[in-house]
């Protein structure tokens, strides 16, 4: 049995950096440490993270008496602002992308364009986002729903930053139509991108995909929607214990990819478990 392994897998800068800011201030702090909703969408890093006593509270819980960390998703400015003030310090550990579209769209919104905001409008990133856009704001999350704009005079537009490639651009050829002026920031972060082209290219060389992470994470599901347009077998699990053995009956060639907000250790476990189940198998 073959495993092919996307390498570049894993945890992604941003996670990558809010996981360490995080875990310095757990090591430092005396006091009480609690992130703004869950750091990542990654419910075995998130118990990891409980255990060096960091909580995970809302941002409208009392919070006089601790050192609170703003997540990778970012929130909005009054958000922010409202949380300095009733916080005993404020680590701010979004991801540099997301406030990179923070920056957009308060520019847009100072230069009078009416901002689109590609995405899922239930992700706490979009709500974030939502909040330095103004009034002039509208979400959609599909090529279907641009097609059901009005004619904008001037439009701007910026991505959620897990967002597939190739469905902005199917949205953006229908926008040219919608519009006199079209701006258009692309705010899809590289490493999103990377991973679902080499998602994608594995997928089309193997008979099962494992995809591991977080099933609430939007850029671990979008993975998974990548492999099975490929036409794969696809599971998505978060921990090796997950595999079920049924599933690698007269399976040769398997592939592995995982979400941004997937630990190392994790791809690890679950390719030594493949592994041990192929050694089972030449064995037998």
């Amino acid at each position: 049995m073959e495993i092919i392994v996307d390498e570049g897998a894993g945890f992604c800068f941003g996670v990558e950096r809010a996981m360490k800011m995080t875990e310095e201030v757990a090591r430092s702090s005396r006091g009480r440490v609690v992130t703004i909703g869950p750091l990542i969408h990654n419910p075995q890093v998130i118990e990891e993270l409980k255990k060096q006593g960091v909580e995970v509270a809302s941002a409208d819980a009392d919070l006089h008496d601790a050192v609170v960390i703003i997540r990778t998703h970012g929130v909005a400015p009054e958000v922010e602002q409202q949380l300095r003030q009733k916080s005993r310090s404020l680590v701010d550990a979004t991801c540099p992308y997301v406030k990179k579209s923070h920056q957009y769209a308060e520019l847009l919104h100072k230069e009078n364009y009416h901002i689109l905001i590609v995405g899922d409008r239930n992700h706490p990133e979009i709500k974030g986002l939502l909040g330095c856009a103004g009034e002039r704001v509208t979400v959609i999350n599909d090529p279907d729903e641009a097609d059901a704009l009005p004619h904008f005079p001037k439009l701007g537009v910026i991505i959620q930053t897990t967002y597939p490639i190739e469905k902005v651009q199917k949205i953006i050829a229908t926008l040219v139509g919608r519009t006199t002026e079209l701006r258009v920031y692309n705010t899809i972060c590289d490493y999103t991108s990377d991973r679902q082209t080499t998602t994608a290219s594995i997928a089309r060389r193997v008979q099962l995909m494992y995809v591991i992470g977080g099933r609430n994470s939007a850029n671990t599901n979008k993975l998974v929607d990548t492999c099975r347009q490929e036409g794969v077998e696809t599971r998505l699990i978060e921990v090796a214990e997950e595999i079920d053995e049924g599933d690698l009956e007269d399976v040769e060639r398997i592939g592995i990819t995982a979400g941004a907000s997937t630990p190392e250790i994790r791809i690890a476990e679950v390719l030594e478990r493949l592994e041990q189940i192929a050694t089972a198998r030449v064995t037998h």
